[in-house]
């Protein structure tokens, strides 16, 4: 498949009669009978001559016709869009140049990305009224285009950016600007090979297709060595275009799951990646969309490996939010808190080490222990603040209860089932109504955020919430799950990967809770095929690391 960095240009009309290529196998041509395009085809087989099935094409054309029946399938997907998008809006589906048609409600599949379909939009509709220009279809676009295989990775990587970067963003908070960042292909062969393997991984797992999935993981490590030649050098390491090649590759992780922590290792890279390049690097644009937009996951990457990070320090909470810029939102003030916890657990972790050692005088051992229970309630108090301050007084207003029924959805989706505090008994709790997503993810968080802090019952170093807070922060994140899944678009389902691993490994083995939280993993797992949540989003995990870095310490 071609580089899809490359412009194509545009040829005019040929004059007479057009050319078309024939497809079919040379014995389906001379006996006139249709031919489905496979060696060897159905008729040749029918036939008793199956050798004898042989296609006058190149090699190059062979690939389009193993692929014909995805082809054919996007075809259909992409009609029956069009169809929607005129039933939602009562209107003629109108695209230009510079904004395609989109409704809020629907996906959206961009072909306006490279040059050629530009030039082929231009020429569509020229008899239609002047203020109308009706948008081409993905069958024009593929027999008109010299070349359809750049239109089909136009299309795979228009249905990559529905998929992580939905519109509007004002409904579930700002989202990383892929859009911007793929424009950048035709410029940067890295970004054009990480595109091209994140959107057919993508697709391809998506909808469970081999040759798509091993024609993504060809350009997977074709991707890689070009990233490894950029971050050896000294220069290019800091470009934007490595940076967001290894966001790409994040993506491309959470579907391939190569190798245990392979999502986890790109992360902490990207990490580095942020460090080298300063804040100043992220005050406008697509690099401040790296770093803003993505920054939760920045943060709880840092919180997942335990480690103090540069993330803290006080020009990184206040450079990339320029003074004539729109202020922060409720969930990087959150953050803001966030980003002082990481190196707390590592003091909470060096604790742990020392006392399993027992190399550390008494003294040292109770001054020590003294700061972290110190440093732990002053986060807890910083997070109960900023609830305070913040999500009870959130201008859409604040969550409300309903009966688990009250949401109509997948039958599949799993019952949540809870102790009650004041009976013992079990009871089928009621679920949790945000007034938007953005107040969802953050309350969340919130609590996910406490939880670790909180630490583990067991040890009993830390002491800033009683077991039955720690249990109840984690049952009403499980209870805010059939919200947020019911209303999330797209795969931003993944932000809820750490607070749902926190969720889960603050309940003990055999309980009820914690079953269910498996069973989400699994149901978010099947329903978007997304197999990082089918590891139980093991990347995201907290507790577990805690033991691994006190015993390597």
């Amino acid at each position: 498949m071609d580089s899809p960095q490359n412009e194509i240009a545009h040829h005019p009309a040929p004059v007479g009669k057009k050319f078309r290529r024939t497809l079919s196998c040379l014995s389906c041509q001379k006996r006139k009978v249709k031919c489905d395009r496979v060696k060897p085809c159905r008729a040749c087989c029918i036939r008793g001559a199956p050798s004898e099935c042989e296609f006058g094409v190149t090699k190059k054309d062979r690939h389009f016709m193993d692929q014909s029946d995805l082809i054919e399938q996007l075809q259909a997907r992409v009609k029956e869009l069009e169809n929607r998008l005129l039933k939602q809006t009562g209107e003629v589906s109108t695209a230009t140049d510079e904004s395609p048609s989109s409704n809020e409600n629907s996906p959206r599949i961009n072909f306006a990305s490279s040059a050629e379909t530009k030039e082929l939009t231009k020429n569509v509709g020229k008899t239609t009224p002047a203020n109308v220009t009706y948008r081409p279809t993905v069958q024009s676009l593929l027999a008109s285009s010299p070349s359809p295989e750049k239109i089909l990775m136009e299309i795979f990587v228009g249905e990559l950016i529905n998929g992580f970067s939905p519109d509007p963003s004002d409904i579930h908070g700002r989202v990383f600007d892929l859009r911007s960042a793929s424009e950048k292909r035709i410029f940067s062969p890295l970004l054009a090979s990480g595109f091209g393997a994140a959107s057919l991984t993508f697709i391809g797992q998506r909808d469970q297709h081999p040759k798509m999935i091993a024609a993504g993981h060809s350009q997977y490590s074709r991707t890689l060595k070009l990233l490894q030649s950029a971050v050896n050098h000294q220069e290019k390491c800091k470009s934007t275009e490595v940076l967001t090649a290894v966001v790409l590759l994040t993506i491309i992780e959470a579907f391939k799951q190569t190798s245990p922590g392979a999502v986890m290792k790109h992360q902490l890279g990207g990490l580095e990646l942020l460090r080298i390049r300063t804040p100043y690097r992220h005050r406008s644009g697509l690099e401040q969309s790296l770093y803003i937009d993505l920054r939760m996951f920045w943060v709880t990457t840092a919180i997942a490996s335990r480690r103090a990070t540069f993330l803290a320090n006080e020009d990184w909470k206040v450079v990339p939010w320029p003074e004539n810029g729109p202020p922060k939102d409720m969930l990087h003030l959150l953050l803001d808190v966030a980003v002082d916890i990481p190196a707390f657990l590592g003091k909470y972790d060096e604790l742990k080490t020392a006392l399993r050692r027992g190399k550390l005088p008494k003294e040292e051992l109770a001054c020590t222990h003294h700061d972290v229970q110190a440093t732990a309630r002053e986060l807890d108090q910083r997070l109960q603040l900023w609830h305070s301050l913040y999500a009870l007084s959130y201008e859409h207003g604040f969550m409300t209860q309903a009966p688990a029924n009250s949401i109509s959805g997948d039958d599949k989706f799993p019952v949540l089932k809870c102790h009650d505090l004041s009976t013992g008994g079990i009871i089928e709790p009621t679920i949790l109504i945000y007034p938007d997503l953005m107040l969802a993810v953050t309350v969340c968080l919130h609590r996910a955020l406490r939880l670790v802090v909180a630490g583990n019952d067991d040890d009993g170093l830390v002491t800033v919430l009683r077991p039955h807070e720690r249990y109840q922060l984690a049952v009403d994140i499980c209870r805010s799950m059939r919200y947020y899944l019911h209303t999330v678009p797209g795969f931003l389902v993944s932000r809820i990967m750490f607070v749902l691993r926190v969720a889960f490994d603050t309940f003990s083995e055999g309980m009820i809770e914690k079953k269910f939280a498996q069973e989400l993993f699994w149901y978010i797992g099947n329903k978007y095929r997304f197999p990082v949540f089918m590891n139980e989003c093991a990347e995201s995990a907290t507790a577990v690391r805690a033991v691994d870095n006190s015993a390597s310490g």
